[in-house]
């Protein structure tokens, strides 16, 4: 069965011209996925920072993990609160 697909210049003009907003749209989703997981890392460190610091098993470091969770998380959502 022959291939018997025709493609005129234009439709590699248009493949081409399409290709910046494909690419920006790749960008957003890899940053959005970056987003979610420090959301989701910053989550778990205040968690763990608080278990650790209310188990008294290692109190300094709970607290430093619930501040560099916080701060994860601020981080993360910084730009969602710059937007709105």
């Amino acid at each position: 069965m022959p291939f018997n697909n025709t493609y005129t210049i234009e439709d590699y003009f248009r493949a081409w011209s399409e290709l910046p907003d494909r690419i920006i749209e790749w960008l957003k989703l890899a940053f959005l996925v970056i987003i979610y997981v420090a959301v989701f890392v910053g989550g778990i460190m205040i968690v763990w920072g608080a278990i650790e610091w209310a188990t008294g098993y290692n109190e300094m470091d709970g607290r430093r993990n619930i501040i560099r969770g916080i701060v994860l998380l601020v981080i993360a959502l910084a730009p969602a609160l710059v937007i709105y």
